[in-house]
């Protein structure tokens, strides 16, 4: 039987050591910056992980104080499930 060894990468959340994503999913890259880049949505400032401006990488699974801080202070507003609700309106004929 051939085996081989393979070295994935995940990303930690600098705060509480965290590791799964607010949809509870521990995804597996190649690299280090594609972990941090599909922490983070690859930069988009309303979704994903925060890589704050002195390194830290924050995680969206969290909702405490310092977690939200740093969420803040880079624009976004990760919202706690059952804190927001949606409505939608359909048009019946």
């Amino acid at each position: 039987m051939a085996v081989t060894q393979a070295v994935c990468w995940i990303a930690v959340c600098d705060l509480c050591g965290g590791t799964t994503n607010e949809a509870g999913c521990e995804p597996h890259l190649d690299t280090p910056d594609n972990a941090i880049g599909h922490a983070t949505a690859w930069g988009d400032d309303t979704l994903g992980w925060t890589l704050a401006p002195d390194g830290r990488l924050v995680c969206d699974a969290a909702f405490d104080r310092a977690h939200e801080a740093v969420h803040e202070a880079a624009g976004k507003r990760i919202p706690e499930p059952g804190r927001d609700a949606m409505s939608a309106t359909f048009t019946t004929a």
